[in-house]
C-alpha cells in the first residue's frame, strides 16, 4: 500500500484506464503483428508503399502506449512479480514486432533511387518522408533481406558483452571492507561507494576510491576480454555495413559528422588549462594543501536548505520563466495532473526520468527528498518532458522523436538556467560558492571526464581496427595517462584509477558518452543566446519543435549554436572562467575577511 498521497503520484489513465483495458490492446496487438508479411515482395508502388508506411506507424502507436504503461507500473512496485510478467510479455511481442517487420527496408532499399525522390514529393507522402529520406541515406548500408533477418536475431547474442558486463557487476563482483580515519570498518559496494566519496573524511574517500578501482582491476583480465569482444563485435557490424570505422558508423546513425565528435576532443584539450584552474578552485575551497582524483566528488560547501516539493517547483518556475509563459504553464499542468511521480515509496525504482511516447502526456519519476539536487533533477526532468512537449505537437509521429543526440540539451539548458538563479538569488557568499561549485562539478563530471572517456574509446577502437598490439596493460596504461593529462601536474593521481575505464558501462554502447559533454556545452550556448537576444524565445521553441526533421547539428543552428565551430566550444569556457573568476573573488575576500 503506497503510503504517498495521489496528488503526488503517477496518474496512467491517459494511457490505459486500467489493466483489463491494457490487456485488451495488448491482444489487438499481438493480432496485428500477425498479419506483418502481408506486405511481403509486395513494396513495388506507391500505393502499397504507403499502405505499409501506415501500418508500421499504426504497429508502433499500438506497441508504445503498452510498453510505457507496462514500465510505469513496474517502477511504482518493482515486487510486483504480476507487473514483471506483464513487461516480458510485451517485450516478447516487441521482439516478434521487429523481427516480422525486418524485410520492409531492405526491400524498399533496392528500390530505384529516383522513384523513392519522387515519393518524397507525393502529398499523400508527406508524413512519411523521414522513413524514405532515410533509406535513401542509409542504402548503401543496407544488406539483403536475408541478412537483415540474421542480424536482427544475432542481437540476442552479439548485445551479450554488456549483459556479461551487468551480470558481473551484480552478481560475481564484491569488495573488501574500507576504513575511515577512525579505524571503523565500513561495509563497501558501488552505492556506497558514491556516499564515501562525497563524506568529509578524506581517509574514507581514499580507502573508498582506491577499493571502488581495484575491485574491478582484481578482474582486469575477464573485463578487458569482454571489452575487446565488444569492439570487435562492433567492428564487424561496421564492417559488415560497408563502414570504414565504428566511429563513422556510431555517427552516420545519429546524422553527426566526425569533425564533430574530433572537434569536441581537440577544443576540451586544448583547453584543459581551463580544467586545472577548475580544480584548483575546488582545492582552495575544501582548504587542503593537496588534492587527489578522490576528492573532486566532495564538496565541503554545506547548503543546510531545505526545499519543499512545492518551494522545488515555484523555484523551477521562476528559473525558467525566460522559456516564456505557455512553457511554465505546461509544466504546472503535469504537476496539477498526475504527471510527475515525486516521492520515494516502499518498492518504487530509484533515480529519476521521463518517459512517454506519441500522442500521450509526458511522465516523470522522481525521488524528491529535500536537497537541491533534487531541485535540480526536477528542473532536468522536466526539460526532457517540455522537449517531447513540443515536438510531439507539431510533428508528424515519424518526425516526432528528437534524436538521442539531441535529447539531453533542453534537460541541461533547464539545469543551466536554475544554477544561473540560484547564484544571482543567494543571500551569502558561501551559498553562492556553494552554487557555483555545484556547476564546476557539473561541468567537470560532464564536458571534462566524458570527453576524456570519448577519448580513450577511441583509442581503444583504433587499435584493434588498426590491428595494433592491444591488452589490459596498454589499456591500463594509456587511462591512467588520460587522467594525468586531463587532471593536471597538480592533481596527485593514485596508480588504481588505471582500472576505472573497466567500471563504465557506457563503453558497451561505443562512442555514446560525447553527447553528454556536446549537449551541456550546446545548453550553455542556448542560454548565453536567449540572455544576450541573439535568439529569440521563438527560436528555442523552433528546436524544441523540430523533433529528427532536421539533422541535429541543423537543428542546433535555429538557436545559433553550431558544433562545427571552435566558437561554440570557445563560448561555454569562457563561461566556466567567468564562474572560476566569481569562485576566486569570494575565497580571496574570505580570506581577508
Amino acid at each position: 500500500m503506497s503510503r504517498v498521497e495521489s496528488k503526488y503520484k503517477w496518474d496512467l489513465t491517459g494511457y490505459f484506464k486500467n489493466d483489463q483495458e491494457w490487456e485488451r490492446c495488448f491482444i489487438e496487438y499481438g493480432k496485428k503483428i500477425e498479419t506483418a508479411d502481408k506486405f511481403n515482395d509486395k513494396l513495388k508502388d506507391s500505393k502499397t508503399i504507403l499502405e505499409c508506411l501506415k501500418y508500421l506507424e499504426d504497429l508502433d502507436l499500438m506497441a508504445e502506449p503498452l510498453y510505457i504503461y507496462a514500465h510505469c507500473l513496474k517502477d511504482l512496485d518493482v515486487s510486483l512479480s504480476l507487473s514483471q510478467q506483464r513487461l516480458n510479455r510485451l517485450q516478447v511481442k516487441l521482439t516478434e514486432h521487429y523481427v516480422k517487420t525486418s524485410y520492409v527496408m531492405p526491400q524498399l532499399s533496392r528500390l530505384d533511387v529516383d522513384f523513392l525522390l519522387d515519393l518524397t514529393k507525393q502529398p499523400e507522402f508527406k508524413n512519411y518522408k523521414k522513413p524514405i529520406h532515410d533509406i535513401l541515406r542509409e542504402k548503401d548500408h543496407v544488406l539483403s533481406e536475408e541478412c537483415e533477418a540474421l542480424l536482427s536475431r544475432s542481437s540476442s547474442f552479439t548485445d551479450g558483452f554488456l549483459n556479461n558486463f551487468s551480470s558481473f557487476e551484480d552478481g560475481d563482483l564484491t569488495f573488501k571492507e574500507v576504513q575511515n580515519s577512525r579505524g571503523k570498518k565500513l561495509k563497501m559496494n558501488q552505492s556506497l561507494a558514491s556516499i564515501y566519496l562525497r563524506d568529509k573524511d578524506a581517509e574514507l574517500r581514499k580507502n573508498a576510491y582506491i577499493e571502488l578501482n581495484s575491485a574491478f582491476g582484481r578482474y582486469n583480465n575477464f573485463l578487458t576480454s569482454n571489452y575487446l569482444s565488444n569492439i570487435n563485435k562492433n567492428i564487424f557490424s561496421a564492417k559488415t555495413r560497408k563502414f570504414n570505422s565504428c566511429l563513422e558508423k556510431a555517427l552516420f546513425n545519429e546524422e553527426v559528422d566526425v569533425q564533430v565528435y574530433n572537434l569536441l576532443i581537440e577544443s576540451v584539450e586544448n583547453n584543459l588549462s581551463a580544467e586545472h584552474k577548475l580544480l584548483e578552485v575546488k582545492r582552495q575551497i575544501l582548504k587542503s594543501k593537496n588534492y587527489h582524483t578522490y576528492d573532486v566528488y566532495y564538496n565541503p560547501l554545506k547548503n543546510t536548505t531545505k526545499f519543499s516539493y512545492e518551494q522545488a517547483f515555484d523555484i523551477v518556475c521562476d528559473a525558467l520563466s525566460l522559456l516564456g509563459e505557455d512553457y511554465i504553464k505546461e509544466i504546472i499542468n503535469m504537476k496539477n495532473s498526475g504527471k510527475i511521480d515525486v516521492y520515494p515509496d516502499k518498492n518504487k525504482a530509484n533515480g529519476a526520468y521521463k518517459t512517454g511516447c506519441y500522442g500521450k502526456p509526458a511522465m516523470v519519476l522522481t525521488n524528491f527528498s529535500s536537497k537541491f539536487n533534487d531541485v535540480s533533477t526536477l528542473a532536468h526532468e522536466l526539460g526532457h518532458a517540455m522537449h517531447s512537449y513540443y515536438s510531439n505537437l507539431a510533428q508528424p509521429y515519424y518526425t516526432s522523436n528528437y534524436p538521442i543526440f539531441l535529447a539531453e540539451i533542453a534537460s541541461t539548458v533547464n539545469e543551466t538556467l536554475l544554477n544561473n538563479y540560484m547564484i544571482k538569488n543567494s543571500t551569502t557568499k558561501e551559498e553562492k560558492l556553494f552554487y557555483i561549485n555545484e556547476f564546476l562539478s557539473t561541468f567537470h563530471a560532464t564536458v571534462f571526464r566524458q570527453t576524456m572517456f570519448a577519448s580513450f574509446e577511441n583509442m581503444a577502437h583504433r587499435l584493434v581496427e588498426n590491428n595494433q598490439p592491444i591488452s589490459n596493460e596498454i589499456l591500463n596504461n594509456n587511462y591512467l595517462n588520460l587522467v594525468k593529462k586531463y587532471f593536471g601536474k597538480k592533481v596527485k593521481v593514485l596508480d588504481c584509477v588505471k582500472y576505472e575505464w573497466s567500471r563504465i558501462p557506457h563503453f558497451y554502447t561505443a562512442f555514446y558518452v560525447y553527447k553528454y559533454a556536446t549537449g551541456l556545452i550546446s545548453a550553455i550556448n542556448i542560454v548565453l543566446n536567449l540572455e544576450n537576444n541573439i535568439i529569440t524565445l521563438e527560436d528555442y521553441k523552433k528546436f524544441l519543435s523540430s523533433g529528427c526533421s532536421l539533422d541535429p547539428i541543423s537543428c542546433l543552428k535555429l538557436v545559433k549554436v553550431d558544433l562545427t565551430k571552435k566558437e561554440t566550444f570557445d563560448n561555454a569556457f569562457n563561461y566556466l572562467l567567468d564562474l572560476i573568476s566569481q569562485s576566486k573573488k569570494i575565497i580571496k575576500k574570505d580570506k581577508k575577511s
